[in-house]
């Protein structure tokens, strides 16, 4: 059997890469599809976060039947690595179409938007949960999990500084206006990149021989081990108040950049600070987890999350000055890298959990759910965004009023930092340390403890 002391750099790599690839998707849709559809397409702003909600409900059926099925394949190249391959055609096209500036107007327009996301939604599901449930299967120990978490986190966030930075740049050094499907043509390039990377985490990643307790779980089973499986459902709860803050911190600062600092070019730059210093941060938090233990870690990134964002609200240099701007993002970010990486760290833990309080390992379904999870914030995001745009009296393209610039400026800054309070109070008391984790290794796999 496999352990986690054979995995090669070339393994963290491509397992890495493959979230690179994801987030050249995930990221794109998560910046800039909110502004696409209101100031490019023209769609008002409640009922453009009213798609992003019709697409997670969407989520809520197609994420844990995925990682139900995926729980279930059974092929030569494994139960989850045949997906990287199967994925990466439909997920491009699904992206790139999504940003097509089609001629519909009303209803017809509406309706063109919802069924592209959910098209891609289904596609992003297709691949995502069956690769996330990899980094449960190509190790068991938990620090090496870790690792695997730490490369994930850096990578993908390389995908995500790519999208932020490379889409104005390519716009701009190709001429491709955003106004007439500069967005598409992007997408174009980002969907080759992804399969190529896809190919590649797909040769270069791998899976542990089946254990026989995982080869045949029931429904009524998989509803025992949930159940009893607090860790997990404290870890939903924790990633559904972190990325709803992350979405609405993120699109917010389109319209922040654009009408209040009437600088909307500055924004890539901005971006570009902030995923340095989350992606600069992550070796820091790896260590940290090993030394406090992942929860302590999380708690502390909490910290600096509501560091960056009062202090954004609070400082009136920020509302003029984009170069304070670019601190207090740089600051957010870097706690924002400690939430995601403590989500990818810890969710792989629960799977032996809920093995060890019920017999049932089903990593594909809690990774599914997870994941869902994270999907349904991020539709929740978009959807109060869209809310709170209409609250405040945003109208696009046009100069808002001084009350509106402010209630931009307060949805900017403060969104986050009421995320992360609904971290620290749903985390407080998380119950699956390291060292429970390890008591747990040794009765659910005890031939492997004894190994590593």
């Amino acid at each position: 059997m496999q352990t986690s002391k054979q995995l090669s750099f070339r393994n963290y790599l491509g397992f890495g890469l493959g979230d690179y690839a994801f987030n050249l998707y995930f990221q794109g849709a998560t910046l800039f599809l909110l502004y696409f559809y209101t100031d490019i397409l023209g769609i008002e702003a409640a009922t453009a976060g009213s798609i992003f909600l019709i697409a997670t409900i969407w989520d809520a059926i197609t994420d844990p039947l995925m990682g139900y099925f995926a729980g279930k394949t059974r092929s030569p190249l494994g139960r989850y690595r045949p997906y990287l391959l199967l994925a990466p055609i439909p997920l491009g096209m699904s992206y790139i179409f999504m940003f097509y500036q089609v001629s519909y107007t009303g209803t017809a327009l509406v309706l063109w938007a919802v069924t592209l996301q959910i098209l891609f939604r289904t596609f992003f599901t297709l691949g995502n949960i069956p690769y996330s449930s990899l980094s449960s299967e190509m190790t068991f120990d938990s620090q090496a999990r870790s690792k695997l978490a730490a490369y994930r986190m850096f990578l993908g966030y390389a995908g995500a500084m790519t999208v932020s930075v490379f889409t104005g740049t390519l716009m701009n050094t190709m001429g491709w206006l955003p106004t007439e499907n500069g967005y598409f043509y992007v997408g174009i390039v980002f969907a080759a990149l992804a399969a190529v990377l896809f190919f590649f985490c797909f040769q270069n990643t791998f899976e542990l021989p089946l254990k026989p307790s995982a080869q045949n779980v029931s429904v009524k089973d998989t509803f025992q081990m949930l159940q009893h499986n607090r860790p997990f459902w404290q870890i939903c709860i924790f990633i559904m108040f972190g990325m709803a803050g992350v979405v609405i911190f993120y699109q917010s600062l389109s319209y922040y950049f654009k009408y209040n600092l009437q600088n909307e070019a500055a924004l890539g730059q901005g971006m570009l600070y902030l995923f340095t210093c989350l992606m600069l941060s992550l070796p820091v938090w790896l260590q940290l987890s090993a030394k406090i233990g992942k929860r302590n870690t999380l708690l502390t990134g909490c910290l600096v999350i509501l560091l960056g964002s009062l202090s954004f609200y609070f400082n009136p240099l920020a509302k003029h000055q984009i170069y304070w701007a670019y601190v207090h993002m740089a600051i957010i970010g870097s706690g924002i890298g400690c939430a995601a990486f403590s989500f990818w760290a810890m969710l792989p833990d629960t799977v032996e959990y809920g093995e060890w309080k019920s017999g049932v390992r089903a990593e594909a379904i809690l990774f599914g759910l997870g994941l869902f999870f994270l999907k349904l914030s991020l539709g929740l995001g978009s959807f109060i965004l869209g809310l709170l745009l209409e609250y405040i009296g945003y109208v696009p393209n046009v100069n808002q009023s001084v009350e509106t610039l402010e209630g931009i400026h307060s949805i900017a800054t403060l969104a986050i930092a009421v995320s992360g309070l609904g971290i620290v109070v749903t985390m407080w008391f998380y119950p699956l340390t390291r060292e429970l984790h390890g008591r747990i290794l040794e009765e659910v796999v005890p031939s492997l403890q004894k190994s590593l």
